[in-house]
């Protein structure tokens, strides 16, 4: 073989290697794993499919702490152990699945994907940044105490 085939082969051979990597890297989105919406583990999980549940003598002690469970973001918004003193919304946001956290500070629920904003009610403050689509209102659920424990009914 002579030098300029040796190298044009070579040159042919680093092409289909390297093509064959990029297209393997992009993939079929069908075959690709989801990312999780909520990056956050849930370390207490509690509930079943239509309720969850926190334990207050652990959980939600003092204004503006936040847990998610059973894909339910709880937060308390006032001091007390009454239902008026929690909030218990989806835990993912409706735009494109980004983790919803409260931010007490600002007095709203906002999304880590792309920044939108509600209000305690689920009412849309602000739509995604740097993004085109819309969102709609959170679902907020409806919240009993029994003892310790608070639980939000999914519907």
């Amino acid at each position: 073989m002579e030098r300029d085939e040796f190298i044009k082969s070579l040159g042919f051979g680093l092409a289909l290697v390297c093509t064959g990597s990029c297209l393997s890297g992009c993939g079929s989105k069908g075959n690709d794993p989801k990312p999780d919406p909520n990056p956050n583990p849930n370390p207490n999980p509690g509930g079943n499919n239509n309720t969850a549940s926190v334990n207050l003598a652990s959980q939600l002690m003092a204004i503006g702490d936040q847990a998610i469970v059973n894909g339910v973001l709880f937060f308390r918004i006032a001091t007390g152990n009454s239902t008026a003193s929690f909030v218990a919304t989806e835990s993912v946001c409706p735009h494109q699945g980004g983790g919803l956290v409260w931010k007490q500070a600002q007095n709203r629920v906002q999304c880590q994907l792309h920044f939108s904003e509600y209000a305690t009610n689920g009412t849309v403050i602000q739509g995604p940044q740097n993004t085109t689509g819309n969102t709609r209102t959170l679902k907020i659920y409806a919240t009993a105490i029994s003892g310790t424990t608070l639980t939000a009914t999914i519907a």
